[in-house]
Order: structure tokens, then C-alpha cells, then sequence
């Protein structure tokens, strides 16, 4: 089942889903803005071309001529031409963890919640739908992203890390064989993406998400739906409790200074 035109990961997909209101242009920037804070584009990546950016995004192609016309100017993304042309991830451009932040600590903590819950009901009914519809070639996707290449330098890790925690879910997504399901899963992906990236600072949940990720595909694998949500749910909670503490030290350290 192939649910996006773009030959490409499923992060990627993540980023290039429908765009449903607001201004068309400025919503077109924000989503490729918050995909390269968060991490789902990589310094360098190439983009898709304007033809199929468009057709992935739901709007006009003159509308995405503009906005990488903005995101040029921002200095965000390089465009070249010849037949290795296209636009590009400007080289360098990391996720901002100082805006990571930033975004953690204007949210509340019911709002920060909120947001885990609703991941977490949609990534739980992914997984218990996957594991009664799943082939060997999902379980083997799954299995290739648990963990990122231990070869990487500590200012990469935490980035290598978010990226395969957010493959390894699209790819439960897409074994659920659930359009309705993987859509939904590739937009929460894309919107709360740099608030996930956070947790991955810490090698502790590193290792905990790719224990849990082992887990969910085992079950997956077994054709066991419960034990499949309940490892899920687990890895939803775990998220959700390592931001909710991250937020309360970080608004604790504020009005100490």
C-alpha cells in the first residue's frame, strides 16, 4: 500500500502530507521549518521537485514555488540546476534544541499531555492493527530501525536517534495497513516533531526506546495485538513522562535565575 507519491522514507512522507488550512504559502514554509528543527529533514537532504511537492501537499505548484522561494531567502534550503539539480537542506542546518526548548516551555503541562495522548492513541491502535496485518518485510523495516549506527559523534546522536524512533513508528504505521491511521500518525510526526526530538538527549531513553521498539516488533511478529499495545502505550508513557519532567526542571531553573 503506498500512501504518498514520494519515493522516499517515511519520515520524509511524514513531512509532506496534505496541508488542510491556514495560509497556504506560510503553512508550506512552517511544515519544511519544523521538519528541519526537528530533525525529520536532514542537513543536506534533497527535497522533492516542485510537481511532486505539490500533488504530496494538496496545493498549487505556484504555491510551492513561493514558499522555497521564502525559505531560500531564510537561507534554509539551496536550490541548483542541471540534471542533478533541485532544492536542498541548506549543509549544516541542525535542529535548534535552544528552540526546542523554548517551544517546551510555552506549552502547559495539560497541553503537553495532550499532545502525548493523542500520539498515543494512534500510535497504540497502530500497533495492535499491525500486529494482526503485518508481512516479513514489515517486520524486517521495523527491525532496521531500531537504533541508529553506533559510529556516530555525540552532536549527531541525539538528531540519528529521533529519526529512527520516528521511521521505526511510520513503519508500524504502514504494516497496519490503515490509511486513516498512518496519515494521522505521519501529521502528529511532522507537528509535534521537535518536542520528541528532546528526550533523545538522554542515552538512558535512547536505550529504553530501542528496548521497547525490540518489543513492539516481537510482538508485531508473534501476531500478539495486546502485548503489541501494551509495549506501545509503554513507549507513548515513557515519552510523555520524560518531557513533563524535563519541563518542570526547566521552569524551576527559570525562577531560580
Amino acid at each position: 500500500m503506498s500512501l504518498s507519491p514520494l519515493d522516499a522514507s517515511h519520515s520524509t512522507a511524514a513531512v509532506f502530507t496534505p496541508i488542510k488550512s491556514g495560509g497556504l504559502v506560510e503553512e508550506v514554509c512552517k511544515r519544511i521549518e519544523l521538519a528541519v528543527e526537528s530533525g525529520l529533514l536532514k542537513s543536506g537532504q534533497r527535497l522533492p521537485n516542485e510537481i511532486e511537492m505539490s500533488a504530496s501537499l494538496g496545493v498549487s505548484a505556484v504555491t510551492v514555488r513561493e514558499a522555497l522561494a521564502l525559505l531560500r531567502d531564510q537561507g534554509l534550503i539551496r536550490t541548483t540546476r542541471g540534471r542533478n539539480g533541485g532544492s536542498f537542506v541548506t549543509e549544516n542546518s541542525f535542529p535548534s534544541e535552544a528552540r526546542t526548548r523554548e517551544k517546551l516551555l510555552s506549552l502547559t503541562p495539560y497541553e503537553i499531555a495532550d499532545i502525548s495522548l493523542h500520539l498515543q492513541a494512534i500510535s497504540v491502535a497502530c500497533a495492535g492493527a499491525a500486529a494482526l496485518r503485518a508481512g516479513p518485510e514489515d517486520i524486517a523495516s521495523m527491525r532496521s530501525h531500531l537504533r541508529p549506527e553506533e559510529s556516530l559523534d555525540e552532536a549527531d546522536a541525539m538528531f540519528a536517534w529521533r529519526r529512527e524512533a520516528s521511521e521505526f513508528m511510520l513503519a508500524v504505521a504502514m504494516a497496519a495497513r490503515s490509511a486513516r491511521m498512518a496519515r494521522e500518525l505521519w501529521n502528529l510526526q511532522s507537528d509535534a516533531g521537535t518536542l520528541s526530538m528532546l528526550p533523545f538527549e538522554d542515552p538512558n531513553f535512547c536505550e529504553l526506546t530501542a528496548t521497547l521498539n525490540e518489543s513492539i516488533t516481537n510482538a508485531i511478529e508473534a501476531q500478539d495485538p495486546i502485548a503489541a499495545e501494551a509495549r506501545m502505550r509503554d513507549l507513548c508513557m515513557a515519552g510523555n513522562e520524560w518531557l513533563l519532567a524535563e519541563y518542570a526542571r526547566e521552569a524551576d531553573l527559570n525562577h531560580s535565575l
